[in-house]
């Protein structure tokens, strides 16, 4: 492990530990109705500084841009929350970078099988395997309502986050993609756009496979309807991480295998009985809200899709 992912570590925790509890207590020394207005402040004063020292730094994995990466996210979602857990789980989410940019130019494995050289590069999957940034954390968000629950999955997804992480260290990846993706339509180009902003490393296990099937658990345990159907949609994303030629089938299995490891520890033994019934009778319509958010992406897309083909 080198400075610059040493140094990544250490600011993410500073940011989500030390940060957020010390920036909202000297908030509350403020008068009650300056408070809000503080809270913003600092936010936004940080985003600045954060910027006008990225433009004297080394990029992404500069020491002064893991700043904005790890501590001001964590510290925004420390403000917004008052909740360790969540300010941890966001504060170590740009460690995924940090250690992708590391993995360059270290040998790297390809556990490949014989199904994942049959199965051929379909860019019209990326729908289906796009869907992971609405499904994994807003899907939760929406039909999750009470603390306790939401305490438990937060456990849960940091679990894999960290041992996906050790896993990316340990055992690096890379992906099973083409030099070139084909193609003049949205599929193609939403495909292209995904492995400009996806590092090719860090494969297994597949978090992309491990946050869908955490998401699709947790939501069960309000609604065991959502929750089924949002496990056929899992298993569905982890189809598409094949036929976009960004995971491998070892790395699907991994990633499955650790959400139930996270469920059966953090998750399993919350009772269906204690979620109240107006929450239990709500999960559906606030999944298709979910759903609808998601839709609301996907036309976001097409319209600079539409503006890149005029260009």
């Amino acid at each position: 492990m080198n400075d610059v992912l040493l140094t990544a570590l250490g600011v993410a925790f500073f940011g989500s530990v030390v940060a957020g509890p010390a920036v909202a207590y000297g908030i509350q020394r403020f008068p009650q109705r300056w408070h809000r207005t503080t809270e913003w402040l600092v936010i936004g004063g940080a985003v600045v500084v954060a910027v006008l020292a990225d433009l004297w730094s080394e990029g992404p994995v500069g020491d002064a841009f893991i700043y904005m990466l790890a501590v001001l996210p964590g510290l925004l979602t420390y403000l917004v929350s008052r909740t360790m857990l969540a300010s941890t789980f966001v504060s170590l989410l740009p460690l995924y970078i940090v250690i992708a940019a590391e993995s360059r130019g270290r040998p790297a494995y390809a556990p490949e099988v014989a199904l994942d050289r049959a199965v051929p590069l379909q860019p019209t999957w990326m729908l289906v395997y796009g869907s992971l940034y609405m499904f994994a954390f807003l899907l939760p968000l929406l039909v999750v309502r009470q603390h306790a629950l939401i305490r438990c999955a937060m456990r849960a997804y940091l679990m894999v986050m960290i041992l996906a992480y050790g896993a990316f260290l340990v055992y690096p990846t890379v992906a099973p993609r083409p030099d070139q993706v084909f193609g003049d339509g949205f599929s193609a180009w939403s495909l292209r756009l995904a492995y400009a902003l996806d590092p090719p490393y860090g494969c297994f296990p597949s978090l992309h496979v491990a946050w869908s099937v955490l998401s699709a658990l947790t939501c069960y345990r309000v609604h065991r309807g959502v929750g089924a159907v949002a496990g056929f949609w899992a298993a569905l994303i982890g189809v598409s991480t094949l036929y976009t030629k960004q995971h491998y089938v070892v790395d699907v299995i991994a990633g499955a295998l650790m959400a139930y490891l996270a469920y059966g520890l953090f998750l399993r033994s919350h009772p269906l009985e204690a979620v109240p019934e107006s929450d239990h009778r709500r999960a559906p319509a606030r999944a298709l809200a979910g759903v609808g958010i998601f839709a609301m992406m996907v036309a976001g897309l097409w319209v600079e899709y539409q503006i890149q083909r005029v260009v």
